[in-house]
């Protein structure tokens, strides 16, 4: 179960860590200059991206785990709808659904507090476009150093290759602007 929570944490949180990056990056393209519509742009964007990930986790474990004890009820000619293995499959489900929808909204909280120190006067929005980047580009590696773990490989190399993934996304968004 924790493997595939573990999963679940890195490719919603990369996911949450890179739409947040392009809603900052595109406000800044827009020339949006008020704080309040990219905390609530970032923000409302995080919230939608945690509610997909725990109804489609929710959804596809549901069904991977019903598949695998209606095999195993096959298996063993009984049924395991009141046993502790259903039940356990249950709260698996419910745990994987919740990191799902948990782990985005964490990236872009991170990324988009340098608004809210601008919000409240202690940053400029300028400055708080440049934190939010170096944060991002923080939970990238960070992100990248924990898969790096898992595998067993660089973690170093791991972080490196998310702050890339975080560079090559800036560097496109930056085209869009010269396309515009």
């Amino acid at each position: 179960m924790n493997e595939i929570a573990e999963r679940y944490l890195i490719m919603n949180g990369f996911d949450g860590a890179l739409a947040i990056l392009g809603v900052v990056i595109g406000s800044y393209i827009a020339g949006v200059s008020d704080v309040k519509i990219i905390l609530s742009t970032g923000f409302g964007a995080s919230l939608a991206m945690g509610i997909s990930g725990a109804l489609g986790a929710f959804m596809a474990e549901k069904a991977q785990r019903i598949r695998n004890i209606k095999e195993l009820e096959q298996a063993m000619f009984t049924n395991l709808k009141n046993s502790i293995i259903n039940r356990a499959s249950i709260v698996a489900v419910i745990y994987v659904a919740l990191i799902d929808a948990i782990s985005p909204i964490i990236a872009a909280s991170i990324a988009l507090f340098p608004f809210i120190l601008s919000f409240y006067g202690f940053l400029s929005l300028r400055n708080a476009i440049i934190a939010s980047v170096i944060l991002n580009m923080s939970v990238l590696f960070i992100l990248g150093i924990f898969l790096g773990r898992i595998s067993k490989s660089n973690m170093i190399t791991q972080g490196a290759l998310m702050v890339l993934a975080g560079i090559v996304t800036l560097l496109l968004l930056f085209t869009l602007k010269l396309a515009f």
